[in-house]
């Protein structure tokens, strides 16, 4: 899925995706509900779920199969993906494209603690 365009989601369809990928495999609609109901006390119902589950497929983020009565959800974009894109549109947005002007607000508004700024200096 490297390079490929993504259509944006809605806040409701990035709540299921991740549950499609902290699930980590194939997935059931009722697997689903079960999931955002836990992570995100979401109480939605059957026809809520199965709806942003198409929606997600349409967007070419999930594709759907049948095995027997049971549809299965395969997820097609790869989490670390998404939040790659994710995070360089956020930083293109907000702060010029410039991670430093992030990292700068971070430091500035008192967020990163000093085990965060040693956990930087030793990834560069």
């Amino acid at each position: 899925m490297e390079n490929k365009e993504l259509i944006k989601l809605t806040d409701c369809e990035e709540l299921v995706m991740s549950c499609v990928w902290d699930i980590g495999e194939d997935v059931t609609l009722l697997e689903v509900i079960d999931a955002t109901r836990t992570k995100f006390q979401k109480d939605w119902k059957r026809q809520t779920v199965s709806t942003f589950l198409l929606h997600l497929v349409d967007k070419e983020y999930l594709s759907l199969y049948r095995s027997g009565k049971v549809f299965y959800y395969h997820p097609l974009v790869e989490k670390e993906y998404y939040k790659k894109i994710q995070s360089q549109q956020f930083i293109d947005f907000w702060y010029d494209g410039s991670p430093v002007n992030l990292v700068a607000t971070l430091c500035k508004d008192g967020k990163l603690t000093k085990e965060d700024i040693e956990s930087l200096k030793e990834l560069f």
